[in-house]
């Protein structure tokens, strides 16, 4: 039989943990937290990915701002353009 002391063992939906728990209290004895398989390396490797991902939306960002600049000029041009083509309007105190 039990001496009074019987202790149950949960895992917390939370974070994993696993708590020994005092059945005739409910007092929590002991917490065991959840090992984590993360190491250094790994961590490492993330940072090496999101520094080559930042890299590459970089280079995007770059060459569509010279793209757009580029149209900007052009579109521009073609205004200075059209702008020499266009009579000076007549104006009214012109016409007496």
């Amino acid at each position: 039989m039990s001496d009074g002391h019987e202790k149950l063992e949960v895992v917390c939906p939370c974070c994993q943990a696993t708590l020994t728990i005092e059945a005739k209290t409910g007092m929590i004895l002991h917490t065991r937290e959840k090992k984590t398989a993360y190491s250094f390396e790994d961590a490492l490797e993330q940072v090496k990915k999101r520094k080559d991902s930042a890299d590459q939306l970089f280079q995007k960002a770059v060459s569509d701002e010279k793209r757009r600049k580029d149209s900007l000029e052009e579109k521009f041009q073609q205004a200075l353009d059209m702008k020499d083509e266009l009579d000076e309007p007549t104006r009214p105190w012109d016409m007496d």
